[in-house]
């Protein structure tokens, strides 16, 4: 994680990601300036405390897509002239101009996602997706409770600071990109019912069909919703609903139980030692603590339990020759 404290602005504004711009300052300082980023290839989650009232004029880079969410004074912070509240949230998009007003010194949170993950994520969400939002900026009223998503930043800005080795193996840094990212546009999409027709069933039971063949067929695997997705050659929202709908449970909790259990079958199998942290890390995970509760809800035992109570490997006998 990078972290920044900076007696005045001219650090500060330099160290933004995503974006480049101008502060002028409309009060007098009043504290310090604190930047916090925390990168997940291609993604970075940035947490900013000005030290005075401010107007921000800027572009976002080439590269990036950015959403903006006022942490406090909301109500002094206006954003495309609009002022802001607890549920209004900004999206930028690359090469256009922005201009934020806050007079009195504020603290905020941003998500700079580049080009090729936002449009990989339309593409796998195409039937759901709202394609003006590749090309203007918008201020939109959130879709649903925009806590869930501040509460999943402040815990990745706690494991980058505490556990960053965790966070930043290659499967669980990418299984937290695509959480974070479902997060953003979960909150910038509307949910919207399917529209389903008599014709499509057979289909859809041929989808669901794939679907738990390829789960059947990878039972170790660390398997995400965009293999589903690819595999079954449809869309998220469909997947959804076909979960949903056949086995009472959405494809997020079928894949969390799948695998609970694949990381339970390679504990029991551990090699003499293999960590606990070895092991979850091959499988996405990056909150410990989080999936150690889940773990003992649904096995009755902690993982470090399972591990010192795993059968070990017998060993091959040596042949004798008589």
């Amino acid at each position: 994680m990078s972290r920044l404290i900076c007696a005045d602005f001219d650090e500060f504004e330099e160290a933004l990601y995503g974006v480049e711009g101008h502060y002028v300052l409309r009060s007098r300082q009043q504290r310090d300036w604190r930047l916090r980023v925390v990168e997940l290839d291609g993604v970075a989650l940035m947490f900013g405390r000005e030290g005075a009232g401010t107007v921000y004029s800027g572009v976002g880079l080439p590269g990036f897509f950015n959403i903006f969410l006022p942490l406090s004074r909301h109500e002094c912070t206006v954003l495309g002239g609009q002022r802001l509240d607890r549920r209004l949230i900004g999206w930028m998009v690359p090469e256009a101009m922005f201009h934020i007003d806050a007079s009195q010194p504020a603290s905020w949170m941003t998500v700079a996602m580049s080009c090729e993950l936002v449009l990989r994520w339309a593409q796998q969400h195409e039937d759901e997706f709202d394609s003006s939002l590749l090309s203007r900026n918008l201020i939109c009223r959130a879709q649903q409770d925009l806590a869930p998503l501040v509460w999943l930043a402040l815990r990745l800005l706690r494991i980058d600071h505490c556990a960053p080795q965790e966070l930043h193996a290659p499967a669980a840094e990418s299984a937290a990109r695509s959480e974070l990212m479902d997060h953003v546009f979960r909150s910038l999409l509307p949910a919207t019912p399917a529209q389903r027709g008599v014709a499509a069933q057979h289909s859809h039971q041929q989808v669901l069909r794939r679907a738990l063949e390829l789960l059947d067929a990878m039972p170790d695997a660390p398997l995400h919703m965009a293999d589903l997705c690819q595999a079954c050659n449809t869309s998220e929202r469909t997947l959804r609903n076909l979960f949903t709908r056949y086995l009472g449970m959405s494809p997020h909790r079928y894949l969390m139980q799948h695998r609970l259990h694949a990381i339970r079958r390679a504990i029991l199998r551990a090699a003499p030692g293999e960590t606990i942290t070895d092991i979850c890390a091959r499988f996405g995970v990056w909150d410990f603590g989080r999936f150690a509760g889940f773990y003992r809800s649904y096995f009755g035992e902690l993982p470090s339990h399972s591990l010192r109570s795993r059968r070990p490997v017998p060993r091959a006998l040596p042949l004798i020759h008589r």
